[in-house]
C-alpha cells in the first residue's frame, strides 16, 4: 500500500507553463483523502515551491533545494537542513566566474546574482515566477552567509566542464543537473532521496510504501529509493532507462493519471 507520495515540480507535477492542472489537483487531493501523505520534492527554493503546496493543501512537509532543506510549507520552519559554508560557496562562485559561467546564490529566502543577464535569466525566472536580485559585485566577494544551493545556468557543455571541476576540487559538495542547462550544487550527501528517507522515518513510512515521480538527474536517487519510482515520459533518456516505472508526460497530466490508476486499484491508503 502506498502511504506517501513525493513529486518533483518542474517537468513532473507541473506542465510546461509551470501550472498545476485541475486534474492534477483533483488526483492529489483524492490520494490524500485516501490516507496518503503528499510531499512536494523540488530543486526550487522554498518561496517558489510553497504556492503549489498551498494550492494542493499538502498534508506533509516539503523538500526543497534538492533536499538541502525539509520544512513546513506553511511558514518555512526547518525540520532539517544542510548548507554550504560561506568560504566554500565563495570559492565555487570564483571558479564559475573565472570560467564565465553565470551563477546564482540561494540562502533560505530569495536568490542573488552579480548582475542580471536577460538572455540567461529570463527563462529561469519565468519558469519559477520569481525574480532574483542583482548585487552589483561578484558573488565570490559578496556572499556573507551559507548557501543552501548554488545554481549555474548556461550551455550544457560549459556546465559539464564546471561540474567536473567541482567534483574534483570540492569533495564536500555535490553537483548534478536538474535540466540540461541547470547545474545544481549542494552539500555532499544532499539529495532528494536522503531528505525523503529522513522525512519518511519521521512519518513512520517505509520505502516500499512510497511512490515518487521525477524527470531529471536530480530525481534519480529519489526514484531509486521509493518502492514505486516513476520517471515521466518526458524525462531525460538516462532517467527513463534507470527508473523502474513510467508515467505519462507532464503535459499529459502524467502524475494525475498514474495516481488515478493506483487509486482505482486500491493501492493508495493510510
Amino acid at each position: 500500500m502506498i502511504r506517501l507520495i513525493a513529486s518533483d515540480l518542474d517537468g513532473t507535477l507541473l506542465n510546461d507553463n509551470s501550472e498545476l492542472t485541475p486534474r492534477t489537483v483533483r488526483a492529489v487531493r483524492r490520494a490524500m483523502a485516501a490516507g496518503a501523505k503528499f510531499v512536494v520534492a523540488s530543486g526550487r527554493m522554498y518561496l517558489s515551491s510553497r504556492p503549489f503546496a498551498e494550492q494542493l493543501d499538502a498534508n506533509a512537509p516539503m523538500i526543497v533545494f534538492n533536499g538541502a532543506l525539509a520544512c513546513d510549507w506553511r511558514d518555512g520552519a526547518p525540520l532539517f537542513k544542510a548548507d554550504i559554508p560561506v568560504d566554500t560557496a565563495r570559492a565555487v562562485c570564483a571558479a564559475a566566474e573565472e570560467r564565465g559561467v553565470f551563477i546564482q546564490y540561494f540562502p533560505e529566502r530569495g536568490f542573488f546574482y552579480e548582475k542580471r543577464v536577460a538572455a540567461v535569466c529570463d527563462e529561469y525566472e519565468k519558469r519559477i515566477r520569481w525574480r532574483g536580485e542583482a548585487v552589483g559585485q561578484p558573488l565570490s566577494k559578496w556572499i556573507s552567509q551559507s548557501a543552501l544551493k548554488l545554481l549555474c545556468l548556461g550551455p550544457h557543455e560549459r556546465l559539464a566542464a564546471l561540474e567536473a571541476h567541482v567534483r574534483a576540487a570540492f569533495p564536500t559538495l555535490r553537483a548534478m543537473f536538474s535540466h540540461p542547462t541547470y547545474l545544481e550544487i549542494v552539500r555532499a550527501g544532499v539529495d532528494k532521496a536522503e531528505a525523503l528517507r529522513a522525512l519518511a522515518e519521521r512519518l513512520g513510512v517505509a520505502a516500499g510504501e512510497i511512490a515518487a515521480f521525477g524527470d531529471a538527474e536530480n530525481d534519480l536517487a529519489m526514484l531509486g529509493y521509493a518502492g514505486y519510482g516513476y520517471a515521466m515520459e518526458n524525462a531525460d533518456g538516462a532517467v527513463l532507462s534507470k527508473a523502474a516505472l513510467r508515467a505519462p508526460a507532464n503535459n499529459d497530466d502524467g502524475v494525475a493519471r498514474a495516481l488515478e490508476a493506483l487509486l482505482d486499484r486500491g493501492e493508495i491508503g493510510g
